[in-house]
């Protein structure tokens, strides 16, 4: 049977007396009894976890301590000892929390078990009922009303005890995606499995809530310093990040944390909390998976004239996005076999931007696919225009958004773009993400077979940076690998970086596939991979991505080079 530890205060003997011998007397044995005749620390006594009750006799400091038990929340019932029932009296005591009352001279022992027992059940209750009121029902983390009571509580601790508390607001990238592709049930398999990775890189002090669909909250009371808070953060983003099973695939988001921190960016709960968030949309706009303290540098303004959203819808409007193009070249000849066309933001004021810088911003605002037709149809244009140059037989690859080939349209749309332009599809490439095929797959197959029929072509980029599969690599059309500048960075002379170069290389040739290296800038670097039958390499040791207008040029030093090689 659970034991009740039941609370005593009364300044007449005869009070405790009674009332001792009465609990001792319930059957089964249940209450444990404390009594006092007075209160020196009154808080700590009425706030104790361990009191499941307290019988307090009436009397001048009785609406003091009701006050301050209901201004405290205590978790105890609070049971009044009176003279005798007097309604006025009752009714008033019980606006200040009091919930049942005993008179002396009829305490008899059933009623007054069974008043403790009534009334100790309707608090563990209520207990109950608030907590489940403050939790988000699927993760159990804290909801929107128990964040708000959590984070306030923690900023009164930090004030009185003189430490720092952080807040990080973390939002899932894209994660609309998930549900659209895979369902609700499984988007809510992901959300809670994502409750669980943060919990685990959480301090037993910090805290965690679900604000709304995708984003989260976690308070970090105690932290000595801002690398404190990047470290954690740091470790929650890797932990976000790792693959999960939904619906017997492999599927894997990012996300973007912002954090600010108690009392150095704000004293007031809103304000910190809008800094928070503030810096996470900050972190979205430089690409999604990053981490941004607040500072009062961060002007990101969601809705206003001159913020980023206003400005892309602006630059959309006005095509103020063009291409340039990083060349393609063959190893084993010297020739320029194909271009890569890398989106640019020719931004009035600020010049060229890279896309590093909007990209996220554009596929969260819905830009991504207007702004990748923009980019087939002037790919297709360029491919003509090459053509007429003299430059033939040259592929130009395009790099494919998740938003666009999940578009029923996208197979519609670009043969209509290839049939006005004139290009030739056998000379235009799609490249792909492990990471965007993963999402949907079979859709996405069935997108490419159709493609495919038309004569385009496609390659997995940024192939073994993520959790390759290679069943992609046999069931999926694509004709091209292309290694990771990563991979090509420290090579040669970083074991770890020559195993995998080698490995793709070998594994391309034997599937039947060209393999292409990205970052190519040395001597060095082109010796290695020309050594191991690499195929095809870019990067800046031919050339960095230029105008549509200089390639000419940059085909006609390519022929002088091997002129000059040639008769050397």
């Amino acid at each position: 049977m659970e034991r009740h530890k039941v609370l005593i205060i009364s300044e007449h003997e005869s009070d405790h007396l009674l009332l001792s011998a009465c609990l001792e007397r319930a059957r089964p044995a249940r209450f444990d009894l404390v009594s006092v005749d007075s209160i020196e620390r009154p808080l700590e006594a009425l706030m104790d976890p361990e009191v499941d009750a307290v019988i307090m006799a009436h009397g001048p400091q009785s609406e003091y301590l009701l006050r301050l038990a209901q201004k405290n929340d205590a978790s105890a019932s609070l049971l009044l000892l009176l003279d005798k029932a007097d309604d006025d009296v009752t009714a008033r005591l019980r606006e200040y929390g009091a919930q049942d009352y005993l008179v002396r001279g009829q305490l008899q022992d059933a009623l007054v078990h069974r008043i403790l027992d009534y009334n100790i059940q309707l608090k563990q209750t209520r207990e109950q009922v608030r907590l489940l009121s403050n939790r988000d029902t699927l993760t159990g983390a804290l909801n929107r009303v128990g964040f708000r009571a959590h984070l306030e509580r923690a900023m009164d601790r930090s004030e009185r005890y003189g430490f720092k508390t952080a807040l990080l607001y973390i939002n899932l990238d894209r994660f609309s995606n998930i549900n659209d592709h895979y369902g609700e049930a499984d988007g809510d398999l992901m959300i809670k499995s994502i409750s669980r990775r943060l919990i685990n890189k959480m301090r037993s002090t910090d805290s965690i809530a679900r604000l709304g669909g995708d984003e989260f909250a976690v308070v970090l009371e105690d932290v000595s310093s801002p690398a404190d808070v990047e470290l954690i953060a740091g470790k929650m983003l890797k932990s976000i990040a790792a693959p999960m099973i939904l619906s017997e695939q492999q599927v894997a988001v990012e996300a973007s944390i912002g954090a600010s921190i108690f009392p150095e960016d704000s004293r007031d709960f809103s304000e910190l909390v809008d800094c928070a968030r503030s810096a996470m949309q900050q972190a979205k706009t430089v690409g999604g998976g990053k981490f941004i303290l607040y500072s009062d540098r961060i002007s990101f303004d969601i809705g206003g004239p001159n913020s980023l959203a206003a400005e892309l819808r602006n630059a959309v409007r006005k095509n103020q996005f063009e291409l340039h193009y990083q060349p393609r070249v063959d190893l084993a000849n010297g020739e320029l076999v194909g271009v890569e066309a890398l989106l640019r933001w020719n931004h009035p004021e600020r010049g060229l931007v890279t896309p590093g810088e909007f990209l996220a911003a554009c596929e969260d605002m819905g830009l991504m696919k207007t702004i990748g037709y923009q980019v087939i149809q002037h790919a297709c244009g360029a491919q003509v225009w090459l053509h007429q140059q003299g430059i033939s037989d040259v592929d130009v690859a395009v790099n494919i958004s998740f938003s666009q080939i999940q578009d029923e349209r996208f197979v519609s749309i670009v043969k209509d773009i290839v049939a006005r332009s004139g290009a030739d599809p056998r000379f235009l490439e799609f490249e792909l993400t492990e990471s965007i095929i993963l999402k949907c797959p079979v859709a996405i197959k069935t997108r490419m077979d159709e493609l495919r029929e038309l004569g385009i072509s496609f390659s997995l980029d940024d192939f073994g940076t993520g959790f390759s599969q290679l069943s992609h690599l046999t069931e999926l059309p694509i004709s091209a690998l292309k290694i990771d500048a990563c991979f090509v960075r420290d090579i040669p002379g970083n074991d770890h970086q020559e195993a995998v170069c080698t490995m793709i290389i070998e594994m391309a040739h034997r599937l039947g596939m060209t393999v292409v290296a990205e970052g190519a800038e040395s001597h060095e670097q082109i010796a290695f991979l020309r050594e191991h039958n690499c195929q095809q390499v870019q990067g800046f040791f031919y050339s960095p991505a230029v105008p549509l207008q200089k390639m000419p040029r940059f085909v006609e030093q390519l022929r002088q080079k091997r002129k000059d090689r040639l008769f050397s």
